[in-house]
């Protein structure tokens, strides 16, 4: 009789733990200063969810706009990069890639274009803003005040799978 109960106790922890390593495991967005100065957001995320990055050129002065869906693997797939004109650090386009006009923006869909994570410059006149899967926008040049780099990623949250980075 005595043996149930130490069974019920035993499957009760071994749920428990489960339930604890798949919350560790979890993937999570990470907005940080890169000059160290430390995370200006954390949220979980999961695979096939969107980042948006809008800003203006820095010196042909046009908005640009980037989509990156979160991969399985933490990686990030550039799915759409939209912009009013031509200038440096702008997608050329091709013979054969996918392009259109919307909005009277050059909207260019790369084919198996990938980043481990987005590292941009950031500066008050630029006015980079990312949108988060769950809808909160960071105004990252204010965050930034004069500016500076700023790192974003996917970790999970404890780092337990091999290849992720740990959310710190």
């Amino acid at each position: 009789m005595r043996r149930l109960p130490a069974l019920a106790a035993a499957a009760v922890l071994v749920a428990a733990a489960a339930a604890g390593a798949r919350w560790l495991a979890a993937p999570v967005v990470v907005v940080e200063d890169a000059r160290g100065g430390g995370v200006l957001a954390r949220e979980p995320v999961r695979p096939g969810d969107v980042l948006l990055l809008a800003y203006v050129h820095s010196s042909e002065h046009v908005p640009v706009r980037g989509t990156f869906r979160i991969e399985p693997d933490g990686g990030l797939s550039v799915t759409e990069t939209a912009f009013a004109g031509f200038g440096p650090g702008l997608p050329e386009l091709g013979a054969g890639d996918a392009w259109r006009i919307e909005g009277g923006m050059i909207v260019h869909e790369p084919v198996g274009a990938r980043l481990a994570e987005l590292r941009v410059r950031v500066a008050p006149v630029t006015r980079h803003r990312l949108r988060l899967p769950s809808g909160r926008e960071l105004d990252l040049s204010a965050l930034l005040g004069t500016g500076g780099p700023v790192r974003v990623r996917v970790a999970r949250r404890g780092g337990l799978l091999l290849g992720w980075s740990s959310a710190d």
